[in-house]
């Protein structure tokens, strides 16, 4: 939650907010492969809105193999 709360429950790809919280993810900027610093590091999170988590975002990281 403090992610959402930092970035203004705003979407950092298409920067729409989001007022419910169901439709945002706190998303890893940078595949933490089991890193579990990395995985709980807020500086490498950002707030998503589900449909670019789950379009764009994904697609990206299939086509980078994590």
């Amino acid at each position: 939650m403090v992610v959402l709360i930092r970035d203004l429950f705003t979407c950092q790809r298409c920067w729409r907010i989001v007022a419910d919280t169901s439709q945002l993810v706190a998303d890893h900027r940078r595949a933490h492969r089991g890193d579990e610093a990395l995985f709980w590091d807020e500086m490498n999170l950002q707030c998503l809105c589900k449909r670019c988590h789950d379009s764009a975002k994904q697609r990206e990281e299939h086509r980078s193999g994590h």
